[in-house]
């Protein structure tokens, strides 16, 4: 998913972790984008924004959250990316349904 981002757009990741996705499509999406990185756990976000700072990146977002409970309003984002997380999730369809509430008409 991250070599399908364009300049401009607003991703987000669900389960964050290190940050290290989020860095990589902060750089694809440019300065005029945004990436946000959700995590539930505060080492983790910890870590991201360590990680992220030291990369130099200016334009992600890391929250602290539930992916199935997005604290990001409705149709905020062009693309939700996810590595290895939502298949940890006990309420899948929570999940589903909060992607498409996030997710921009015509979002991926």
């Amino acid at each position: 998913a991250v070599a399908e981002l364009h300049e401009g757009e607003t991703v987000l990741d669900l389960g964050s972790g290190g940050g290290i996705d989020v860095i990589l499509s902060a750089k694809r999406v440019g300065e005029r984008g945004l990436v946000y990185g959700l995590d539930m756990t505060d080492e983790m976000l910890a870590l991201a924004r360590r990680n992220a700072e030291e990369a130099g990146t200016r334009n992600a977002i890391f929250l602290k959250g539930l992916i199935e409970a997005i604290p990001l309003p409705a149709t905020s984002v062009d693309v939700v990316i996810s590595n290895c997380v939502v298949n940890l999730s006990t309420d899948k369809p929570a999940v589903l349904a909060e992607i498409g509430r996030v997710l921009k008409p015509g979002g991926r």
